[in-house]
Parts: structure tokens; C-alpha cells; sequence
């Protein structure tokens, strides 16, 4: 059976228009989502809803949904979408500057090599090619190829360190461990951004119970199975509405 999940990105407001800071997800036609929130992106299937949140200052606005049509390798979506900021990978080399997100991660590879940079998080090295981190796009060195594509954990990363080399250089990115850039059915998409819905029109009209974010803040992915029906009803009517 297919799943649906809200989720939320941190989005900005562009000639009138809601788009996520790094693009992603891209509302572009056909829809696609490829660098945020890795664990989903990795365990959504072919058939599942997505529905798009986008945080705006302190509101909430739904950006757009889609269902999942396909899910692609980086090297198959590079070709595809050459142009999208959200494919993470490039064949050209990145001029982005040197920074870690994980300064833990930092230290121990500073402690057990020093002060250098290590070339495997520059380049990605694969028996589909090598490729190098997209110029357009602001994750951290330490932050795109190891948490964005293969899913690294820190454990992982540790042992990196100690081989002083990424021990996945030699995985075929075509496998469909690493299918986990999505795009959507192109049948089955909308971009809602002209509506302006709110988060809180969406729970009164839902009966949605689960608050947008947490106690501490965070924004986690939420299950929708029994409220997106509602959802896609008051959708039409605030279409229709428009219209008068």
C-alpha cells in the first residue's frame, strides 16, 4: 500500500514565488527532490505522495505535492536535469570553499592526518565515473557525497578517516542502493504556490493532530496516509474559490 508524508523545507519567497533555498525540491515540470532529507528520499517508493511544506519566515505554506514516479541514480538524473541545483553531483570540478558541518569529524581527521583537506571528500570516485560536488549547490565538503548519496554515518566516516580514503569509491552509483534522487509522475503533481494554503488551514480542514514542528523545533517527516484525501478535497475548493 502507498504511503503519503508531509514535509517541510525552508523555503523563500522569489518574484512572488515560494522556492526552497537550495531548490529542492525543484517544482519545475516534471518535480523532482534529490538532496534533502536522505532517509526518506532513500525509503519512499514508486506510488507514495509527497506533500511539500514550505517554512517562510514563521508561516507555513503548502508549496505543491506530487507522487513518486520514479527514482533515479545521480549519473542518470545528471543527464536528465543537467541544469537542476538539485543534483548534487557534477563532472566538472567544484570551486566551493573548504568547510566542515561536522567539526567532531573534523577534529579526528585533523588529529590523525592533519590540517589538510582529504581529496576523497573533493572528488567522488565511482566505478560510474568521477564526479565532483555541483558549484550550485551550498552543502558542506564533509555533507554532500557522504551524507547525500551514499547515506554515510559517522561510524562510517570514521573509518574513512582511518583508511584516508572513501571506502565506497569503488561502488557502482547505478546500483539501486543509490537510486534515491525522486521525480515525479508527471500525471500526478501539482504546484499549488498561488493558493497560499496555510499549515493551519491544512489541519482544520484535515483534522490533521500533529504539530508542524516539535517542542525543540525541528521540522521531522510526518505520515498523511488518512488525511490526504481530505487535503485533495479542500484543495478543490480553494481552487474553485479562486476562481470566483
Amino acid at each position: 500500500m502507498s504511503k503519503s508524508f508531509l514535509i517541510v523545507f525552508h523555503g523563500q519567497i522569489v518574484n512572488d514565488k515560494i522556492v526552497d533555498i537550495g531548490d529542492d525540491p525543484c517544482f519545475d515540470s516534471p518535480p523532482s527532490w534529490g538532496i534533502c532529507r536522505p532517509p526518506t528520499r532513500r525509503s519512499v517508493k514508486v506510488g507514495d505522495t509527497l506533500i511539500f511544506i514550505a517554512k517562510v519566515g514563521n508561516d507555513y505554506f503548502l508549496k505543491g505535492w506530487f507522487r513518486v514516479g520514479s527514482k533515479l541514480d545521480y549519473p542518470f538524473a545528471l543527464r536528465q536535469f543537467p541544469s537542476r541545483q538539485n543534483v548534487i553531483i557534477s563532472t566538472k570540478l567544484s570551486t566551493h570553499p573548504i568547510k566542515w558541518r561536522y567539526k567532531h569529524l573534523q577534529k579526528s581527521y585533523y588529529n590523525t592526518h592533519g590540517q589538510t583537506t582529504p581529496n576523497f571528500l573533493i572528488q567522488l570516485y565511482s566505478a560510474s565515473g568521477t564526479f565532483y560536488h555541483n558549484q550550485t549547490d551550498d552543502h558542506e565538503t564533509d555533507n554532500w557525497k557522504c551524507r547525500r548519496v551514499f547515506h554515510c554515518t559517522s561510524k562510517q566516516f570514521e573509518k574513512c578517516i582511518t583508511a584516508n580514503s572513501c571506502l565506497k569509491n569503488s561502488a557502482l552509483l547505478t546500483a539501486d542502493e543509490y537510486k534515491n534522487y525522486v521525480v515525479a509522475d508527471t500525471n500526478h503533481w501539482a504546484d499549488l504556490d498561488s493558493l497560499r494554503i496555510t499549515f493551519d488551514e491544512i489541519a482544520k480542514a484535515t483534522k490533521f493532530p500533529t504539530p508542524i514542528k516539535t517542542p525543540k523545533g525541528q521540522h521531522n517527516v510526518l505520515r498523511f496516509d488518512n488525511y490526504k484525501e481530505k487535503l485533495f478535497t479542500f484543495i478543490e475548493t480553494r481552487k474553485r474559490d479562486a476562481k470566483k
